[in-house]
């Protein structure tokens, strides 16, 4: 299996540097496109000189058109038939995807994800999901899951690979084949939920969204993030609501979507003023 990389790099700072690395080592690597999204000048420069990798291309951008721009012009940049979109915080192994390349064999395959972990190995339950369906959403919301009804996320014991509706866009190995039939990310999204609106058009298309679970990597989240918190809780909420405007309200009377929709106004209220309280910037 053929790989390229596409990473974003937002201020991501000196976790890039392993995060490429780690990619290089890899022998699937054949490309690899750092799209830096409107980071200072020479931020990056001095390290893509100690790499000195000819696989390495580079895209300074002079402002952050968001993740889904960013992640389309990467792949634009490439041309293996398959393509890793891969978090500037997530850490691979040399064999990660030759562990993953046993499915590319299966022409149904169109993305591909890993069981993601922290720093105590602790798996995140993000890696494979369900759709957010209004109602499995608030079951998630309010921490039913762990009663048995269905939330988003699938159940951890399910076996290596399991077939889901979605995997994390911290990590995606996507057929080319099929990222182009789709024309793509979503670029209405400026973070958060186009992995899901990505997996779900797939699907739509006829190929599979699988989550190889016995392949693990770490993922040290919220390296980005920290510098603008607020700014992430607004495109998260504007992120769910564009996806839930394209997939699921269409499908609901109209007095259910003002009722999630406000739902969800009251959700983010609720964050920033628990993030003013506790002190963030």
């Amino acid at each position: 299996m053929r790989v390229a990389a596409v990473v974003v790099n937002y201020h991501a700072g000196a976790v890039l540097a392993d995060c490429l690395q780690r990619l290089l080592a890899c022998p699937e690597l054949g490309e690899l496109a750092l799209v830096d999204n409107g980071s200072e000048p020479g931020e990056t420069e001095a390290l893509l000189a100690r790499l000195a990798d000819p696989r390495v291309r580079h895209l300074a951008q002079p402002d952050n058109p968001g993740f889904a721009v960013a992640c389309n012009r990467g792949a634009r940049m490439v041309h293996a038939p398959w393509i890793a979109f891969v978090n500037p915080d997530c850490l691979v192994e040399p064999d990660t995807f030759t562990r993953m390349s046993v499915h590319a064999g299966d022409e149904q395959l169109g993305v591909l994800g890993v069981q993601l972990v922290d720093a105590e190995g602790r798996p995140d339950p993000a890696s494979a999901r369900r759709d957010p369906l209004p109602r499995r959403a608030l079951v998630t919301a309010l921490g039913l899951e762990r009663f048995g009804l269905e939330g988003v996320h699938l159940a951890t014991g399910a076996g290596s690979l399991v077939e889901c509706d979605a995997v994390s866009g911290a990590l995606m190995l996507v057929r080319r084949e099929a990222f182009v039939a789709v024309g793509g990310f979503d670029e209405g999204y400026f973070m958060h939920a186009e992995d899901l609106d990505l997996c779900r058009r797939v699907r739509e298309l006829g190929f599979a969204v699988r989550c190889e679970r016995g392949v693990r990597v770490l993922h040290i989240k919220g390296v980005s993030s920290r510098r603008r918190p607020y700014r992430v809780m607004l495109a998260k909420h504007r992120g769910t609501l564009r996806y839930f405007g394209k997939f699921d309200a269409p499908r609901l009377a109209w007095p259910w979507r003002v009722l999630i929709r406000l739902g969800a106004y009251f959700r983010l209220g609720a964050q920033l003023g628990l993030g003013i309280l506790r002190g963030g910037r």
